[in-house]
């Protein structure tokens, strides 16, 4: 069982992650919408990377609450 502290701080860092790529997706729309899409594709990119980020969060917390 983790923490509450740990916890907390888990869900914050999960937060931030899928913040960041919210952010990454919103200038990947705005490099699509001047048609540069090498810009565009790069920071799709980034936003999967960071999404990925959560659900590894995501489930080391899943994997550690069970016990």
């Amino acid at each position: 069982m983790l923490n509450q502290k740990v916890h907390q701080l888990l869900n914050e860092q999960i937060n931030k992650e899928q913040y960041s790529a919210y952010l990454y997706l919103d200038i990947a729309n705005f490099y699509d919408a001047l048609d540069l899409d090498g810009y565009a594709n790069y920071y799709m990119i980034q936003a999967q990377e960071e999404r990925d980020h959560a659900l590894l969060f995501m489930k080391y917390m899943q994997i550690n609450n069970l016990k």
